[in-house]
Protein backbone atom coordinates (compact mmCIF):
# COMPACT_ATOMS: atom_id res chain seq x y z
CA UNK A 1 0.00 0.00 0.00
CA UNK A 2 3.01 2.48 -0.65
CA UNK A 3 1.80 6.16 -1.27
CA UNK A 4 3.32 6.56 -4.54
CA UNK A 5 1.00 3.71 -6.45
CA UNK A 6 -2.37 3.58 -3.71
CA UNK A 7 -5.54 3.78 -5.08
CA UNK A 8 -8.23 6.09 -3.58
CA UNK A 9 -9.38 3.44 -1.60
CA UNK A 10 -6.06 2.61 -0.26
CA UNK A 11 -5.40 6.27 0.37
CA UNK A 12 -8.90 6.06 2.73
CA UNK A 13 -7.67 3.41 4.38
CA UNK A 14 -4.61 4.58 5.18
CA UNK A 15 -5.80 8.01 6.72
CA UNK A 16 -8.48 5.24 8.76
CA UNK A 17 -5.26 3.74 10.28
CA UNK A 18 -3.49 7.13 11.18
CA UNK A 19 -6.78 8.58 12.90
CA UNK A 20 -6.94 5.76 14.80
CA UNK A 21 -3.26 5.99 15.91
CA UNK A 22 -4.09 10.00 16.74
CA UNK A 23 -7.16 8.84 18.25
CA UNK A 24 -4.48 6.24 20.64
CA UNK A 25 -1.89 9.05 21.21
CA UNK A 26 -4.98 11.29 22.29
CA UNK A 27 -6.07 8.46 24.71
CA UNK A 28 -2.61 7.66 25.91
CA UNK A 29 -1.56 11.77 26.61
CA UNK A 30 -4.74 11.63 28.92
CA UNK A 31 -3.18 9.56 31.62
CA UNK A 32 -0.27 11.04 33.42
CA UNK A 33 2.19 9.93 34.35
CA UNK A 34 2.25 8.32 31.01
CA UNK A 35 2.55 4.71 30.62
CA UNK A 36 5.67 3.38 28.92
CA UNK A 37 4.97 0.21 27.78
CA UNK A 38 1.77 1.67 26.07
CA UNK A 39 3.75 4.17 24.92
CA UNK A 40 6.50 1.68 23.36
CA UNK A 41 3.64 -0.12 21.69
CA UNK A 42 1.50 2.56 20.25
CA UNK A 43 5.62 3.55 18.79
CA UNK A 44 5.61 0.53 17.38
CA UNK A 45 2.46 0.34 16.12
CA UNK A 46 2.15 3.84 14.50
CA UNK A 47 5.43 3.13 12.91
CA UNK A 48 4.26 -0.02 11.45
CA UNK A 49 1.13 1.85 9.84
CA UNK A 50 3.44 4.21 8.57
CA UNK A 51 5.39 1.81 6.66
CA UNK A 52 2.43 -0.07 5.37
CA UNK A 53 1.34 3.23 3.35
CA UNK A 54 4.57 4.60 2.81
CA UNK A 55 7.04 1.55 2.93
CA UNK A 56 9.99 1.26 5.22
CA UNK A 57 12.43 3.85 3.67
CA UNK A 58 10.30 6.75 3.66
CA UNK A 59 10.71 10.14 5.36
CA UNK A 60 7.67 9.95 7.07
CA UNK A 61 8.99 6.72 8.71
CA UNK A 62 12.41 8.17 9.86
CA UNK A 63 10.52 10.95 10.71
CA UNK A 64 8.43 9.37 13.32
CA UNK A 65 11.71 7.58 14.39
CA UNK A 66 13.53 10.60 15.52
CA UNK A 67 10.17 12.08 17.11
CA UNK A 68 9.09 9.03 19.52
CA UNK A 69 11.24 7.21 21.94
CA UNK A 70 10.93 6.01 25.82
CA UNK A 71 14.69 6.99 26.36
CA UNK A 72 15.78 10.22 28.06
CA UNK A 73 17.55 12.81 26.76
CA UNK A 74 20.48 12.45 29.60
CA UNK A 75 20.62 9.88 32.18
CA UNK A 76 19.74 10.53 35.96
CA UNK A 77 16.87 13.61 34.24
CA UNK A 78 14.36 13.63 36.73
CA UNK A 79 11.15 11.68 36.47
CA UNK A 80 8.93 14.32 36.17
CA UNK A 81 11.12 16.14 33.28
CA UNK A 82 11.75 12.67 31.56
CA UNK A 83 7.28 12.49 31.46
CA UNK A 84 7.22 15.57 30.42
CA UNK A 85 9.29 15.33 27.54
CA UNK A 86 8.03 12.33 26.63
CA UNK A 87 4.62 13.69 26.48
CA UNK A 88 6.17 16.48 24.42
CA UNK A 89 7.49 13.66 22.01
CA UNK A 90 3.88 11.91 21.90
CA UNK A 91 2.61 15.41 21.25
CA UNK A 92 5.02 16.32 17.83
CA UNK A 93 3.90 12.53 16.74
CA UNK A 94 0.37 13.35 17.02
CA UNK A 95 0.71 16.46 15.28
CA UNK A 96 3.19 14.92 12.28
CA UNK A 97 0.41 12.22 11.61
CA UNK A 98 -1.98 14.99 11.08
CA UNK A 99 0.34 16.33 8.69
CA UNK A 100 0.34 12.53 6.83
CA UNK A 101 -3.69 12.83 6.91
CA UNK A 102 -3.84 16.50 5.21
CA UNK A 103 -1.13 14.89 2.59
CA UNK A 104 -2.62 11.46 1.66
CA UNK A 105 -6.35 13.14 1.45
CA UNK A 106 -4.30 15.89 -1.20
CA UNK A 107 -3.41 12.40 -2.95
CA UNK A 108 -7.05 10.99 -2.81
CA UNK A 109 -8.50 14.45 -3.85
CA UNK A 110 -5.88 13.99 -7.12
CA UNK A 111 -5.87 10.42 -7.36
CA UNK A 112 -9.20 10.90 -9.65
CA UNK A 113 -7.39 13.44 -12.17
CA UNK A 114 -4.28 11.43 -13.20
Amino acid sequence: MHSKNLRKEDIEAGIALLEQKIEDGRYLLKYRPLNNKMHAAWSEETRNCLIKIYGPSSPNVRSLESTVGATPVWMGMPPEVAETYQASRLERTVAMLKSCIVSLKRKAGNSGRE
